[in-house]
């Protein structure tokens, strides 16, 4: 065979050879791309998402005009439209701070005023409105670990609804958090709760508390010697 033609085959092998190895090289790319791009994105994904909720605000916006006040009971138009000023105050306060305690790095010094929860949820109660109340109270521990002023709320709240039990739960935040000697007052309103429950063992339980303090009640009394 003519050396030249032999010349010609082995550059023609060589060729393909690179062709090949060039090929498979630029499919294992693409292959690695195809498998890596919606991975990437899906953990992209989680991750924002898991940011998201880490970093969320209490930003919840009431929409107070759509309250119907002929509904709520003691209440006269003029009072309502003062509610509803103070209810927006309050709101407007809470969101502006919020906001700026993301901005501010989420700092304890930059943490929204616990006054402004407290009176959001009070003129939300004065307008009838005790869900909203209750929820607004308990956002604050999202900031707060203890608030005697939005426990004692949120027990007055519960027991507008007819949750004793729950009201108590909440009273008795107040005392495991700050003590029963500052706020042995809140026994009384466990023992009333309890004979509104019609529970004789925990009123005279809580009452011997309460009594323990300097306490007195006579209409507890008559009840526990029926």
């Amino acid at each position: 065979m003519p050396k030249k033609i032999i010349i010609l085959i082995i550059v023609f092998i060589i060729a393909m050879i690179i062709v090949g190895v060039w090929f498979g090289i630029n499919q294992d790319k693409g292959n690695n791309s195809e498998e890596a791009t919606p991975y990437t994105n899906k953990h992209n994904n989680e991750k924002e998402e898991n940011n998201s909720e880490e970093t969320t605000l209490y930003t919840k916006h009431y929409n107070v005009d759509l309250i119907n006040i002929e509904n709520i009971q003691g209440i006269t138009q003029e009072m309502a439209k003062q509610y509803k000023e103070k209810f927006i105050k309050y709101q407007d306060k809470l969101e502006e701070a919020t906001r700026n305690y993301e901005e501010g790095g989420r700092g304890i010094e930059e943490k929204p005023n616990p006054d402004f929860f407290v009176e959001k949820a009070r003129y939300a109660q004065y307008l009838g409105q005790t869900n909203w109340a209750i929820e607004i109270l308990n956002k604050l521990f999202e900031y707060y670990e203890n608030s005697t002023v939005a426990w004692n709320n949120l027990a007055k709240l519960y027991e507008s609804k007819g949750d004793y039990i729950k009201a108590n739960e909440y009273y008795l935040k107040i005392i495991d958090a700050f003590g029963e000697k500052q706020h042995w007052g809140q026994y009384y309103y466990i023992a009333k709760n309890c004979i509104i429950m019609d529970n004789k063992e925990k009123t005279k339980e809580y009452y011997e508390k309460y009594k323990s303090f300097g306490g007195q009640d006579s209409e507890i009394e008559e009840y526990l010697i029926k």
